[in-house]
């Protein structure tokens, strides 16, 4: 059982208009059509870049299958695809805006700094746990250093190539070189239902989701 977040419930809607206690990760809440409905309408940069946004759930898919063309295996592929998943329960907190939050705070109380930096990996990892679980695949602590590192590789360039195709080159260049990623076509934005589409599929083609089929909402 995943320890509670928070001493008292901390609600938000379900898709359906219940709600779901976002102080207590559990795996029962986990449902893969529903991360890849949410993921497929939040968008990369905060919407910064011109033209369609480009949605987690591209960056996700787009990143898993890269690593299955470069030879990883579809257990690494599938600990990609889910990487950003409890975005679709907290949303997207942009690595700008936790920095910025952390730096004003620290301003006040380098103590109180550390404190929201912790929070905010507490969240996401009670989270990570209860989609792993869903997913039956191990928590992120179990996973190996070399799948850490793999995925971690291919988020950072992922990164540099989504930035490159969306922002242009020079903004690339503010990013640390890395090679490529071999994804299948360029980056170019999806639309919401496409990538919806897309991350359901890549969710069938692992065997680590083998014979899960989308569950009923809880009510």
């Amino acid at each position: 059982m995943i320890p509670r977040l928070t001493e008292y419930p901390v609600h938000a809607f379900r898709p359906i208009g219940t709600l779901v206690d976002l102080g207590a990760p559990d795996a029962a809440e986990i449902f893969f059509d529903q991360i890849a409905q949410g993921l497929s309408k939040i968008a990369r940069f905060n919407g910064k870049p011109p033209g369609p946004a480009y949605s987690v759930a591209q960056h996700s898919v787009m990143g898993a299958d890269a690593l299955l063309n470069e030879g990883a295996d579809h257990f690494t592929a599938a600990l990609f695809l889910i990487h950003d998943a409890h975005e679709h329960l907290i949303g997207d907190w942009t690595r700008p805006a936790q920095q910025l939050i952390a730096a004003t705070i620290r301003a006040e109380s380098a103590e109180a700094a550390n404190h929201f930096m912790i929070a905010t990996a507490r969240i996401k990892d009670g989270w990570d746990r209860a989609i792993c679980h869903a997913a039956g695949l191990p928590p992120p602590e179990h996973w190996t250093n070399a799948r850490h590192a793999a995925v971690h590789d291919m988020d950072a360039r992922m990164l540099r190539a989504e930035v490159e195709a969306l922002f242009g080159p020079a903004a690339a260049r503010t990013l640390p070189p890395s090679n490529p990623p071999k994804t299948r076509g360029a980056i170019k934005p999806w639309p919401p239902m496409k990538a919806e589409e897309k991350f359901n599929d890549m969710c069938r083609l692992l065997p680590i989701f083998a014979g899960q089929q989308p569950r009923a909402a809880r009510v």
